[in-house]
């Protein structure tokens, strides 16, 4: 009764997940009518010890016993196995998850690596292009420079030449102006005398 009442306080202390409700009722039972099999064999030892062939009705009592005990352990063994599918099942499923995880992993980092390849390329690309313009400019600039002072003067466009032509008649009427002004206006007034 020892070895049952073990077995009993075994299969309670696992793990709630690791068992169902049905899977645990049923270990219960078997665990109970283990209990209640070596409690028959107790009785029916000591009945043996009273009678004249002892021997003979122990032997009886133990294949008893031994019949019984292993028709529970092939319904434990039949629980076991499934537990074990359970977990193997359970087993896989985890496996997979965390092998589509790191595929998830490994394409998130894939394409931020692309994403960041291809802004780095932008931002040579962009830099180039300002280089390119700095040298570009650097050229105009050197050229100016090697021009004549004469040559700097005059406008490079169509544009510029039309601004200048207008800046240019602007300031000629705005003196005809003056002068026409001053004019009309007669001789500028004398200056007071200095003080003495």
């Amino acid at each position: 009764m020892n070895k049952s009442c073990l077995l009993l306080a075994f299969w309670f202390a696992l793990p709630a997940g690791a068992q169902s409700p049905d899977e645990e009722a049923e270990r219960a039972r078997i665990a109970t009518e283990r209990g209640r099999i070596e409690a028959e064999f107790e009785q029916a030892q000591r009945a043996c010890y009273r009678k004249f062939a002892v021997n003979d009705c122990l032997d009886e009592a133990n294949g008893r016993r031994r019949d019984a005990l292993a028709e529970l352990r092939r319904q434990e063994l039949t629980l076991d196995d499934a537990r074990r599918k359970r977990n193997a099942a359970e087993r896989i499923r985890e496996l997979d998850e965390r092998r589509d995880a790191r595929a998830r992993e490994r394409d998130e980092a894939r394409a931020k690596a692309q994403a960041d390849e291809r802004e780095r390329q932008q931002r040579a690309a962009s830099k180039a292009a300002d280089a390119q313009r700095n040298q570009e400019q650097a050229r105009k600039r050197a050229e100016q420079a090697a021009r004549g002072p004469e040559e700097r003067q005059q406008p490079d466009t169509e544009e510029n030449l039309r601004r200048h032509r207008e800046r240019v008649n602007e300031a000629q009427e705005h003196k005809a102006k003056v002068q026409q002004r001053a004019a009309q206006e007669g001789p500028p007034a004398r200056s007071l005398p200095l003080p003495p």
